[in-house]
């Protein structure tokens, strides 16, 4: 088990002034964990609300060199703070050289599934493609910022968005924003998102009340250079676009975007989004990071960043012979292939959500019946035999390595 290493566990409230320093040291020292998931701030909250919620603490030698925050869910851990946590992993000494693999031994789990594991940490890893993030350039001001968009083939979108913005304070209202901490805001974006994920068929994340609570506590932390922010765009007394995102420092995550349907021909986000941009230049944040992925709508705002990886490390053969089943069931089927292997990546990120958010059993089996009915609703032409067959497997492959 692990040879080299000891492994410990603590609540994220229980480490103590050294080990708090050593977290801030080991952070300072390694760009990829600038983000604001990996400030102690937000380790702390969320190990206050998340259930099962833990700090592995790693030693060599009896000095700490790493430590890992997770979440137990049944046989399996996942990052501390999921779904929510966008970005995760090892928050490590520089060249610690941690196996991730020798960790889960230690804490008896047979499975760590990640979305968003970052720097270089992909040793023992069944890795899907790396996904880089997406980042918004600040350092140099706003009018910098646009000058380098338009310089990456986006001066077309911003015209269009300039054009937008006039028709939607001419027809509607004059435009105004603000970016605060208005708890009263974060109430109503929590409403418009699950009322979103409803009419789409996604897994309400806000249904379990302690991720609520998660981003309840982030609006009200006291520091000015840590916490929730919640951007608004209003034309008139209207409310057409509005945003959480997570400040840490100089770096800005941008979270749960909302707009309002009746106004889309304005482009309302993306209006929202360059008004976020800005603001947050002035006050002096350096980046502004749009998660992993390089959607369209990115592209139109971030440039790529560092590579993160969607995967998972496991430790028990009965996990990898089940996937390697599945894996031989879909190469039999060659006409099939492409499209099911994408489905059950999809499948996978949806039961994963679903676990993270209904720690019982229970919980996972109901949400996951309806999950998997909508997939099924929404992908007909996979077929009810081969299809229906394979996303049962998937599913049972799912809650099996979460029991």
């Amino acid at each position: 088990m692990g040879a080299g290493i000891s492994v410990e566990t603590r609540r994220a409230s229980e480490l103590d002034p050294q080990a708090r320093a050593l977290w801030a040291q080991f952070r300072s020292a390694d760009p990829a964990l600038a983000s604001p998931y990996f400030d102690f701030r937000y380790i702390l909250a969320a190990g206050e609300t998340a259930p099962g919620a833990e700090v592995a603490i790693i030693r060599r030698s009896g000095a700490i060199v790493a430590f890992l925050p997770f979440q137990r869910r049944g046989g399996a851990i996942q990052p501390m703070g999921a779904p929510l946590t966008d970005y995760h992993g090892l928050v490590a000494q520089p060249g610690a050289d941690i196996d991730l693999k020798a960790v889960l031994e230690h804490l008896r789990a047979r499975r760590f599934r990640f979305g968003g594991l970052v720097g270089g940490q992909a040793r023992a890893v069944n890795a899907a493609a790396p996904r880089p993030a997406m980042i918004a350039d600040l350092t140099e001001g706003y009018e910098a910022y646009l000058a380098g968009r338009r310089a990456a083939g986006q001066g077309g979108f911003l015209k269009d968005k300039r054009r937008r913005r006039r028709q939607l304070a001419e027809q509607v209202g004059p435009l105004s924003f603000s970016l605060s901490a208005d708890p009263d805001l974060l109430e109503t974006i929590i409403t418009e998102k699950r009322a979103q994920w409803r009419r789409t068929g996604q897994h309400d994340i806000f249904s379990a009340d302690w991720t609520q609570d998660l981003l309840r506590r982030l609006s009200c932390d006291p520091d000015a250079d840590f916490g929730l922010r919640i951007a608004v765009l209003k034309a008139g007394d209207k409310i057409v676009a509005a945003e959480a995102g997570l400040l840490s420092g100089s770096v800005y995550h941008l979270w749960f975007p909302i707009y309002d349907p009746d106004f889309a021909r304005y482009s309302p986000g993306a209006l929202m989004t360059l008004e976020t941009l800005r603001v947050l230049a002035e006050q002096g944040v350096a980046f502004a990071d749009f998660g992993p992925g390089v959607e369209d709508y990115k592209r139109a705002f971030a440039d790529e960043g560092g590579q993160v990886v969607e995967g998972d490390v496991t430790a028990d053969p009965f996990i990898e012979g089940l996937r390697g089943l599945v894996r031989q069931t879909v190469a039999g089927s060659p006409q099939l292939h492409d499209r099911l292997r994408t489905l059950y990546q999809r499948m996978d990120r949806r039961l994963d959500r679903i676990a993270a958010c209904e720690p019982r059993l229970n919980g996972q089996i109901s949400a996951a019946g309806r999950s998997l009915g909508h997939i099924g609703r929404r992908h007909r032409a996979v077929g009810a035999g081969l299809g229906l067959g394979l996303w049962l497997a998937g599913a049972t492959a799912g809650l099996l390595i979460l029991d």
